[in-house]
């Protein structure tokens, strides 16, 4: 009778810290913002060191604003030089997120032993030992400057289904004996750091799932809404519109009025996506509306 008891209280003790949380989370969930650097706005920012000085002060103007959380869809694979300058700048003060990129190209590009070493530390990803056949089979980093500056460096890719529609998010993406997290995945997770608390795959039961972290120790708190989908689980994309600025409006604003605390998703490269009902939208809604499903998905 005493076991039932207190466990009886163990979970109440939970709940009462946990829905709080949640229900914040959940009133939160739509603070997204886009930022697309459009053709127009690629033109204005101009070219190589041209265009890294602008995206710096594109960010630095972005940091003033006081957001949870910065994330640009760049890999910056394509080094202009003055890697450890450019990395210091952007990641000054408030350190930004960004992508590696995975590809079938058959290469391995800049994947040397310091890269490897920052794998389950900045480079959002482990080694668990079996090369699958089923994963990508390129993969491209940027600097060890750049990964050692920044936040977090994901993995981003979205799969496309029989129609040639992007539906469902997916929690991982694998190359050889690695699985990289995938940054919609890395995104909310530094949103949610503030709350004690992060989304992962749970490996035992192959579901994405819900956990609290409290002085080290990670705790299972409940499994998201998702399906299994060509064997691997997937959550269903909700997809949503948010606030909008193309890259050279917020360059030319003398002042951006936005509350604190959103998610800022910077897109380098602009390109239209299909997703259902036959609709072809950007890439940035695409990601944006990733991160808003998790977030929707953990409150419910």
């Amino acid at each position: 009778m005493v076991k039932y008891i207190l466990l009886g209280i163990s979970i109440v003790s939970c709940n009462y810290y946990i829905d709080p949380k949640l229900e914040e989370i959940s009133n939160q969930k739509e603070k997204i913002v886009l930022v697309d650097i459009d053709a127009e706005s690629d033109e204005y920012m101009g070219e190589r060191k041209k265009f890294r000085d602008s995206l710096i002060k594109m960010v630095d103007k972005i940091k003033k604003l006081r957001p949870s959380v910065i994330y640009l869809n760049n890999s910056f694979i394509n080094s202009s030089g003055g890697e450890k300058e450019f990395a210091t700048e952007l990641n000054r003060n408030m350190a930004t997120i960004s992508a590696f990129e995975l590809n079938d190209s058959g290469e391995e590009i800049n994947f040397t032993e310091d890269i490897k070493n920052q794998i389950g530390k900045t480079i959002k990803g482990r080694f668990y030992g079996r090369a699958d056949n089923y994963g990508f089979t390129g993969i491209n980093f940027p600097s060890i400057e750049i990964v050692k500056k920044s936040k977090a460096i994901c993995s981003s890719k979205y799969y496309i289904n029989d129609s040639n529609e992007v539906e469902f998010v997916y929690s991982l993406n694998r190359y050889k004996n690695y699985e990289f997290e995938n940054c919609p995945f890395t995104v909310v997770n530094e949103y949610l750091i503030s709350y004690g608390l992060k989304i992962a795959l749970d490996k035992i039961e192959g579901k994405v799932a819900l956990y609290s972290i409290n002085n080290g120790k990670i705790k299972k708190i409940k499994n998201l809404n998702q399906i299994f989908e060509k064997k691997y689980n997937a959550i269903p994309i909700k997809f949503k519109t948010f606030r909008k600025f193309t890259g050279k409006e917020i360059l030319e604003k003398e002042e951006i009025k936005i509350d604190l605390g959103y998610i800022y998703i910077i897109n380098t490269l602009d390109i239209p996506v299909k997703v259902k009902y036959n609709r072809m939208i950007s890439n940035s809604e695409v990601f944006g509306s990733m991160v808003y499903t998790l977030l929707d998905s953990i409150t419910r």
